[in-house]
């Protein structure tokens, strides 16, 4: 069994990245205006970084979503069904979402490879490095779905037994 701290760390991932990454932004935008208006001559990497720390925040904050299951989904058709063509719904749309997940994957893992002799304008860095992004949040959120759809068949065995009296 995991100590509750690398637990909270492991169910909490993605939601602590974000909020690094949160952090980092609003710093760097700070500095940004600050060197802007009191000193007359703004950084020139702060715009650069800040907008890649933007779109690894929103491919985390997707992951988180997906854990947190707060994605926008539409459920008033499946309100109104039974348990089991609930979970046919629920684990159908699951594997739409991990079709395009393992797409995510494998375009952005080729997008590494291909950008990583690119360099950023100000920075110089490799795009590559900035595009790392997209394998691991969908490595993430692939393992994040694949433990829901767990759950989900799971959960309605739990109802099944529950309803047969125990058994």
């Amino acid at each position: 069994m995991a100590h509750p701290k690398v637990r909270y760390l492991l169910d909490n991932f993605e939601d602590e990245v974000a909020s690094l990454l949160m952090m980092a932004i609003t710093v760097i935008l700070i500095l940004q205006i600050c060197t802007r208006y009191f000193l007359g001559d703004p950084l020139s990497w702060t715009e650069e970084v800040s907008r890649h720390l933007f779109v690894w925040l929103v491919f985390f904050g997707a992951s988180g979503a997906i854990r947190g299951r707060s994605h926008i989904a539409v459920d008033v058709v499946s309100e109104h069904l039974s348990s089991h063509m609930r979970l046919i719904i629920m684990l159908g749309g699951n594997l739409l979402v991990l079709f395009f997940l393992i797409n995510l994957l494998y375009w952005g893992s080729l997008a590494v490879s291909r950008m990583w002799s690119l360099s950023t304008a100000t920075l110089e860095i490799p795009f590559g490095l900035i595009y790392t992004v997209f394998p691991i949040t969908a490595t993430l959120m692939i393992f994040r779905t694949i433990s829901q759809m767990y759950e989900d068949t799971q959960s309605i065995g739990e109802v099944e037994r529950k309803s047969l009296g125990g058994i």
